[in-house]
């Protein structure tokens, strides 16, 4: 308890009341607070003080690698209590992390899980979001109609939201995605430019409607951005000047230091550059906007935009005859750019095989530490395998209780046993309240594909699903469920209609290829 206090303490006068301290001394000091919280909660973090604790590094803003760090064991934390919405928080500021600094790789593995874990606990709402997400890292990848698939079927699952405030969000992100989607297709001005405002002005009317004022603050400041890009294109300068009046006064609710003040500045420095009737003397003031949104964006670590603000100045110091500093602003964005290529193709290059696996063998196992060098990789094999003969014999005579663990029907086909299917089987057989995450882990795909096949599939089904991919029996469910043999048939065949399984088809290899 006195941790606890001496913790939250610590943190508020850092944090809170901005003491001055560099960023080293920060993360020396939130390491010592994270031991403390470890060693003297020998039962782990409660749901409380990974809410706490996700909190402080939220307002911190404390995302650089350590702090991901944090994210990450907090993560784990949570994980080990089950807590589902604390894992799902910390999965979605992970991912956006991990993707944002271009580790694909990274993020694709959380996000499976991310995906798995907010369908089997019905949270709609970060499923739509996990889906946004992929789709960012498709459009990334150049592949925009498989980028619009994906945020297609993230709309598919809006009315399953109960919550309108949750429902109105998840709504906003999708159109975010959407338009990103449409704006890095490169396509034509004249076939794009009209679409990208219908999006922005829909995102912008759903955004009025959150109730809660910071979301809502944030929301309309994002989709007042979006608009005035989308009418710079459209060259409607007036237009777009009234709605930078109106995401400026949101500015002041959601914050000067953000990536949306950021766009916001290179947003208002672009029309104060274009807008022709007032370009001769608007020029100071588009460079004072610039460097105004290079400042945060330098501090924020928003590569990508300083890289874009770098050329646009550097075009202004062109036009004043500064050669000098055109120079230099052209330099940096050239830099910047060779950076951002090397690492986004290096990402890239190594997020493919996973992003358009089709096979369930691509499936990629849940790590807290990803890109692993090669050397370790190969040791762990030759481990594994030194291992494999020294186990041998052990299986061997585990062998006939291994048989006995499921009776398996004689119209079924049988399926490999891995560690993590007797594993699995064991927590079913015991009526385990952790079988169906479990599975859900195991298989992180399962889920997605029975609900892309009908979404109105229920959790509930899907658990029925789950027993039958593991081979259990009829009256092995029975038992599990207490119910009777007559109401798991019925069960049974509910499932097929929803899934449309032929009569002719054995659902047990019909699930098992899945």
């Amino acid at each position: 308890m006195f941790v606890n206090i001496l913790s939250k303490l610590t943190f508020i006068y850092i944090f809170e009341k901005n003491i001055i301290i560099d960023m080293q001394k920060k993360i020396i000091i939130l390491f010592i607070i994270f031991c403390c919280g470890f060693f003297y909660a020998q039962d782990g973090f409660s749901r409380k003080q990974i809410d706490s604790l996700t909190n402080i590094l939220w307002d911190s803003k404390f995302f650089n690698n350590e702090g991901l760090l944090k994210l990450t064991d907090l993560y784990y934390q949570a994980k080990e209590i089950e807590y589902t919405e604390g894992q799902l928080r910390l999965l979605t500021k992970i991912v956006e992390i991990k993707s944002s600094n271009l580790d694909f790789v990274s993020a694709l593995q959380y996000l499976k899980y991310m995906k798995a874990l907010s369908l089997g606990a019905e949270k709609y709402e970060d499923y739509t979001y996990a889906n946004c997400l992929e789709a960012k890292i498709f459009f990334l990848d150049k592949n925009y109609s498989q980028a619009k698939k994906v945020l297609n079927r993230a709309e598919r699952y809006l009315y399953k939201i109960e919550d309108v405030e949750k429902r109105r969000k998840a709504k906003t992100e999708i159109y975010i995605y959407q338009w990103y989607n449409f704006e890095k297709s490169k396509l034509p001005k004249s076939s794009y430019a009209d679409s990208l405002l219908s999006i922005s002005k829909k995102l912008y009317k759903e955004s009025l409607l959150i109730q809660n004022n910071y979301h809502r603050a944030t929301r309309v400041l994002y989709s007042a951005n979006l608009v005035v890009n989308s009418l710079i294109l459209l060259k409607r300068y007036e237009e777009a000047m009234k709605y930078l009046k109106i995401a400026k006064r949101e500015l002041k609710k959601a914050g000067e230091i953000t990536y949306l003040s950021a766009d916001y500045y290179e947003a208002k420095g672009d029309v104060e550059y274009n807008f022709k009737p007032y370009k001769s003397s608007s020029t100071d003031s588009a460079l004072a906007s610039y460097n105004k949104a290079i400042a945060i964006g330098e501090k924020l670590g928003y590569t990508a935009k300083t890289k874009e603000l770098y050329s646009k100045v550097a075009e202004i110091y062109g036009g004043k005859k500064d050669h000098a500093k055109q120079a230099s602003f052209l330099e940096k964005s050239s830099d910047l750019k060779d950076s951002i290529q090397i690492k986004e193709n290096r990402g890239l290059s190594e997020v493919k095989p996973l992003l358009y696996a089709i096979s369930n063998k691509g499936d990629v196992a849940e790590t807290p530490y990803q890109n692993m060098p090669l050397l370790y990789f190969l040791s762990a094999v030759a481990l594994l395998l030194i291992g494999i003969g020294g186990r041998k014999l052990y299986l061997d005579k585990k062998k006939n209780q291994t048989k006995n663990i499921v009776k398996v029907a004689p119209d079924k086909d049988p399926v490999v046993r891995t560690n993590s299917y007797n594993h699995l089987i064991n927590l079913a057989l015991k009526n385990d309240s952790s079988f169906y995450l479990t599975f859900l882990e195991t298989y992180p795909d399962f889920a997605e594909k029975l609900l892309n096949i009908n979404p109105t599939i229920k959790a509930s089904d899907i658990e029925y699903c789950a027993y039958i991919k593991l081979n259990l029996d009829t009256k092995q469910i029975a038992v599990l469920k207490n119910i009777s043999v007559r109401a798991v048939e019925g069960k049974k065949y509910r499932i097929r209609k929803k899934l449309d399984i032929s009569i002719d088809e054995n659902m047990y290899i019909w699930l098992s290829n899945l």
